[in-house]
């Protein structure tokens, strides 16, 4: 078990991070000479054309403005008849091109906040809205693909904590990576404070990841009851709220799922116009390719507004995983109607709303970490920030209490227990038990539970109160497993080994957990 306080990457990039500067492009919008001239067909009032570095046209580019999508021509031309409710007009970047990032003065590096739209004039007077892409050596068959679920940031300390945990631990993954990186943070960039939504994305920018955000129920406007006007300030900030680009065979999608009638008045869902933008969107997406689907609100198997009529637009593709956040728990939950995919629900980078570093259900601060090979997904795990891959599971004393003095919370387990936390463990790890180094034998799967670690810290020490922080009910946690030791006096150690072989390791924690634990703070 790992009990030491992480000590988070401060490189000498955090220090200049202050003075850093963003270099603020709106939309990759040109009206250079070298694109070609257009005489829209009668009726569009929507139009332009996108070429690459050279001057060439680019053929075959989805365009749209987040209700309808049309490809480009033999010219590079797309044009539209403008919905009236369109705020922007943006394109899907195909594979073979790169990721428009904004630009800043870090490092001589780039941004990383994507930038692939344009905003439209209200009054429809201009029309035309011309896009460059920069040609890739190659596709990028062998990338990774980030998920940041929940920053929620609603004050400077956060905002701080953010940029020093969150930020430079992604910046150390990508300058240790092999593979490109990409990322998507999962909603809830902030906490009803849209006043940091620029900072936000700043900050992020400062991994030098290029990343794109989808939008959670407290990135909308509290002060607007209208679900698609509630949208517009995290818009004109990250980007379209639906959207999609492509890398290597994976065709990546963000959606808006949170139906917003107001703060304490929202659902999730799709509205039939989002369906339909889908399906034109789909359209040109050949059936050979993974499907990545990244939102905020978990759609399980429940009754989300469209969600079957969404999911059926998936059917045939080669694999289809769902990205999602909001829970501030850890959970891999399998879809298996009206069509099978894999609902990847992310432990979240703030955790218990930046209390400690662990979510209510004792998950870390963290994010997913998935790696695709074609159209295969070639390996995934959860990153625990501050720590390295390795770090995957927590062992306790099965009789152990948490909450400070009163050590109020248990797992309910024997003095000859051990209980094994492996937040992102499915039916497909094998983990297996041992004693004094020879196999015993598989663990037990413990029901869904509240978490004693946690919420002992979160409730019991810190005396944080509301049902969010998990002590009510059947509670969070649903990754618990136990071993019951053949020999009392036995050292026991977990091997815990995921569904592309990896073996992780956990021995058993010697120092007393029975009071008020060693908890990170």
């Amino acid at each position: 078990m790992h009990t030491h306080h992480p000590t988070f990457p401060r490189a000498r990039f955090l220090a200049r991070i202050v003075a850093a500067f963003l270099v603020l492009a709106v939309g990759t919008v040109f009206a250079s000479a070298k694109h070609p001239d257009i005489k829209p067909d009668a009726g569009m009032d929507l139009y332009g054309s996108i070429i690459d570095e050279t001057g060439a046209p680019v053929v075959g580019v989805v365009v749209s403005d987040g209700f309808q999508c049309v490809a480009t021509d033999a010219r590079g031309v797309y044009q539209m008849k403008r919905n009236p409710k369109a705020r922007m007009v943006y394109y899907s970047t195909p594979s073979e091109y790169e990721i428009h990032t904004q630009a800043t003065a870090v490092k001589k590096g780039k941004g990383s906040s994507a930038v692939f739209h344009a905003k439209l004039d209200r009054r429809g007077k201009q029309k035309r809205f011309n896009f460059d892409l920069k040609k890739l050596p190659a596709p990028e068959k062998l990338f990774t693909l980030i998920c940041v679920g929940d920053p929620q940031t609603s004050n400077d300390t956060n905002i701080e904590r953010y940029k020093n945990e969150t930020v430079a631990d992604l910046f150390m993954f990508k300058k240790t990576s092999k593979l490109p990186c990409y990322a998507i943070l999962l909603g809830d960039v902030c906490s009803d404070a849209p006043e940091y939504h620029r900072t936000m994305r700043d900050y992020t920018g400062l991994s030098q990841v290029p990343f794109f955000a989808a939008i959670g129920n407290h990135d909308h406007d509290q002060a607007i009851t209208d679900d698609h006007k509630s949208t517009e300030g995290f818009e004109s900030v990250f980007g379209p709220v639906n959207f999609t680009f492509n890398r290597g065979d994976v065709h990546i999608i963000g959606m808006d799922d949170i139906l917003y009638n107001g703060r304490q008045d929202y659902k999730s869902g799709f509205t039939d116009e989002q369906v339909e933008w889908l399906r034109q969107d789909l359209s040109f997406v050949p059936k050979d390719k993974i499907i990545v689907l990244a939102y905020h609100a978990p759609l399980y198997e429940g009754e989300a507004q469209n969600r079957a009529k969404l999911m059926k637009l998936f059917e045939g593709y080669a694999e289809v995983h769902l990205m999602a956040g909001h829970t501030h728990n850890h959970r891999n939950f399998i879809v298996k109607k009206p069509i099978k995919a894999y609902e990847h629900i992310h432990a979240t980078a703030c955790g218990a709303w930046w209390k400690s570093i662990l979510n209510n259900d004792g998950a870390p601060n963290g994010y997913g970490v998935y790696t695709f090979n074609g159209n295969k997904v070639a390996d995934w795990y959860f990153k625990a920030t501050g720590y390295g891959r390795g770090y995957q599971m927590r062992l306790y004393p099965g009789n152990a209490s948490f909450g400070g003095l009163s050590g109020k919370y248990t797992y309910k387990q024997g003095p000859n227990d051990i209980v094994v936390d492996v937040w992102n463990a499915d039916d497909d790890w094998k983990i297996i038990a041992y004693e004094n180094g020879v196999a015993v034998g598989p663990v037990r799967k413990l029901s869904r539970m509240i978490d004693a670690y946690s919420v002992g810290y979160h409730v019991g020490s810190l005396g944080m109160t509301g049902s969010h922080y998990g002590q009510n009910g059947e509670g969070s946690n649903t990754h618990l497993y136990v071993h019951t030791k053949r020999d009392p006096n036995a050292r026991v150690e977990i091997r815990a080994t995921d569904r592309f072989g990896i073996t992780y390791v956990g021995r058993e924690l010697t120092t007393d957990l029975s009071r008020a634990g060693e908890y990170p703070r």
